[in-house]
């Protein structure tokens, strides 16, 4: 009760302060300075997270440990997971994975239609019995396999994710939904093998990223570069510099220079990069031993009185936010090339005219990475919005975007989120600032809208530092509805990818960062928007991390459905 009281004290200060300080150095700040030059006192004073030192940590031995078959069929159906979480120390717990014969194989592995059912009605249930065999041919006697399903008619240019029921046995129960009429396919992928996730997280937790990242230090000739890591001591470095107060309050640490000359005050650059330490054994059973697709595919007619089933007669930005977190899959479905929502009613039809009407007055800020910057380019497009010359030149591409359109009083922005952020090339520290930093030095406008993606760059970290991040972010959406009660908060779930060098298992990686959001940002769920790209991207079985341009469209239609009133 006293760290809550503190809490409302400390948040009331914050929120009078800041009443003060708006209408005096923010509207100059925003018509004078760029985001990467502001003032340093309003970051360090005005904003300064004092809240979050008193709030305590997430542990990693607080997390429930639970089999692989008690997770509930309720949240294997689920849209957004709600406790696969609980089975994070059963996958720990898989150490020294040698003999790969002995991890489940797509090859002898089988599915069959439940009671030989070939012919359906729209709108049906279709169950398909799975069972797991390793590469011995011995039927698996334990779960943790994490398996994709999904129904697909390549002459309707239609699909559908569906869910997959694992009963801890090596047994798993299939479902998908008959949404449209005419023959179709099942199809079944071992999309990660528990081996996978097992040695992926356990090397996370070890190192406390999945790719290394680097500190470049520099005090005038003098360079030296130091390994990082969202958890300290990680390559056995003596000497650390805490960094964590950098990097807004969230955990960062790095080597400390050995150049006497150099200090952990002379941090400079960060860098990422692609390079791991796994062995070539765990490298292999990463790159190899996911996305298997089941050799039998087993093909369905579906009859009706129409071609699909349809969508309800709600509009999608009429729909109550609660109900996009509490959605079973399939949320959607593929038909004619279409995206069809199922629990609302698609009203955007992409256009120039459609994207202005939608803009106008519009304060759009968008966060996250490289696939939100393809979000920004093709909205900027769209809109034809103009970006500035002093942002488009001389910049790095994860700098912050803006452009505008005066005749419509829109602006739409875009920026990257805190560290881990993986450049590429060595770039300047203080180019990359928390989400939560942002949007507290959202102005106050007539349409304030906000979209978050947080996935790939964090899907590098241990659950547990991804909660701290979402924490935090919490946080800032809550001092925003204090301040602007009517802006809208959307969160970008995560989407599917199935690239061959992408080691991290995301099948799992999807389910507890999903969790992490349902549960951090439950008191707002009646408040905020949350897109699940996940069904819209496996049932076409999306290879890359970046989305072709037309799977990019689809993704930024199904947010302008709730974003844009008619």
């Amino acid at each position: 009760m006293a760290r809550r009281q503190m809490f409302v004290g400390l948040l009331v200060s914050g929120i009078l302060v800041m009443a003060v300080t708006w209408n005096t150095v923010l509207p100059r700040y925003y018509k004078e300075v760029d985001f990467q030059n502001i003032n340093i006192d309003l970051e360090n004073i005005i904003f300064k997270k004092e809240i979050n030192a008193e709030l305590p940590g997430i542990q990693r031995d607080k997390i429930p440990i639970k089999t692989f078959h008690d997770i509930s069929v309720s949240d294997f159906a689920a849209s957004v997971s709600r406790s696969y979480l609980s089975s994070y120390k059963s996958y720990l717990s898989i150490k020294d994975v040698t003999d790969l014969k002995k991890i489940a194989s797509n090859i002898t592995s089988t599915q069959a239609l439940d009671s030989n059912k070939t012919v359906y009605s729209l709108g049906d249930n279709i169950t398909v019995h799975i069972k797991l065999f390793d590469g011995y041919g011995r039927q698996l006697s334990e779960g943790g396999d994490i398996l994709r399903i999904w129904l697909t008619s390549t002459s309707l240019n239609a699909s559908a994710n569906g869910y997959v029921i694992d009963h801890g046995n090596g047994s798993y129960t299939g479902l998908v939904r008959a949404l449209w009429t005419g023959k179709c396919f099942i199809k079944t992928s071992i999309a990660a093998t528990k081996q996978q996730i097992a040695v992926v997280h356990n090397y996370i937790e070890k190192r406390g990223l999945m790719h290394d990242m680097v500190a470049g230090f520099t005090k005038g000739n003098i360079v030296e570069h130091t390994s990082c890591s969202a958890i300290p001591d990680v390559f056995k470095q003596t000497e650390m510099c805490n960094f964590t107060a950098e990097n807004y309050g969230l955990h960062w640490f790095c080597g400390k220079p050995k150049t006497s000359d150099l200090s952990c005050k002379d941090w400079a650059t960060v860098q990422g990069h692609r390079k791991d330490h796994l062995n070539s054994t765990e490298r292999t059973i990463s790159r190899i031993y996911k996305h298997m697709l089941l050799r039998q595919l087993p093909a369905i007619t579906v009859k009706g009185n129409t071609d699909f089933v349809s969508s309800p007669d709600l509009p999608c930005y009429k729909r109550p936010n609660i109900e996009t977190w509490q959605e079973e899959t399939p949320i959607g479905f593929f038909y004619n090339g279409k995206w069809h929502q199922r629990g609302c009613r698609n009203t955007f039809i992409p256009s120039t005219n459609s994207y202005e009407n939608c803009l106008r007055e519009q304060y759009l800020f968008l966060f996250g990475d490289s696939n939100t910057r393809s979000w920004f380019d093709e909205i900027q497009k769209q809109t034809r919005m103009v970006i500035s010359k002093d942002e488009e030149s001389g910049t790095r591409w994860f700098s912050l975007r803006k452009a505008v359109r005066h005749d419509l009083n829109s602006t739409l922005l875009w920026v990257v989120h805190e560290l881990p952020f993986y450049t590429g090339a060595e770039s300047p520290r203080k180019m990359i600032k928390s989400v939560a930093w942002y949007i507290d030095r959202i102005p106050h406008r007539k349409k304030v809208s906000i979209l978050i993606h947080n996935m790939m760059h964090f899907g590098r970290l241990p659950p547990s530092e991804f909660r701290e991040h979402v924490r935090d972010m919490k946080f800032a959406i809550d001092r925003l509805f204090q301040r602007i009660p009517h802006a809208r908060v959307f969160i970008k779930g995560p989407h599917s990818a199935t690239y061959i060098n992408l080691l991290k298992p995301l099948d799992f990686i999807r389910k507890f960062q999903d969790q992490i959001f349902y549960e951090e940002l439950f008191e707002f769920h009646s408040k905020i928007t949350y897109l699940n790209e996940w069904d819209l991207t496996t049932c076409i079985a999306n290879v890359n991390v970046h989305p072709d341009e037309s799977t990019v469209q689809d993704m930024i239609n199904n947010f302008m459905l709730y974003l844009c009133e008619e």
